[in-house]
């Protein structure tokens, strides 16, 4: 693990210090899953899915910020709105330290915490987030985006 003063290298991304430290106390402590494999899963569902959500991506300056990420799950436990197609996050970066999908955080986060969302074109995410964590999906389809 390479650690700097704002980002620590795992599997590939650079995760942002404040991230990391929330993992490695609050999502592994609470969770069965070892930290360097939700990091792995991670570094998959970024793999798997990173090169579509960036090729949609419709507004380029659209950022989920690392703080807005963390409050939502330290503090309100609900989950951060964000467009598969719109948001990167500053939280987590890949190996080339481009911002990576705000979505695949987000999934990871959720399937993690067991917080459900509805989030338009994220199903597929979910399930693969759910499949590799081995927890259950969290994503549930909201009647008025099924429409």
């Amino acid at each position: 693990m390479e650690t700097s003063a704002q980002f620590t290298q795992q599997d590939g991304l650079y995760i942002n210090g404040q991230l990391h430290t929330f993992i490695e106390q609050q999502l592994c402590k609470k969770s069965e899953i070892a930290c360097d494999e939700i990091y792995q899963i991670l570094a998959i569902l970024v793999d798997e899915f990173g090169c579509q959500c960036r090729k949609t991506k419709h507004q380029a300056d659209d950022v989920l910020p690392t703080e807005t990420l963390l409050t939502a799950y330290s503090s309100v436990r609900t989950h951060p709105h964000c467009h598969v197609d719109a948001q990167t996050t500053t939280a987590v970066l890949d190996e080339y330290c481009c911002q990576v999908p705000a979505i695949l955080v987000v999934a990871l986060m959720d399937t993690l915490t067991g917080i459900t969302s509805d989030e338009p074109g994220a199903k597929h995410i979910y399930q693969r987030a759910a499949a590799l964590t081995g927890k259950p999906c969290v994503y549930a389809i909201n009647s008025a985006h099924a429409a």
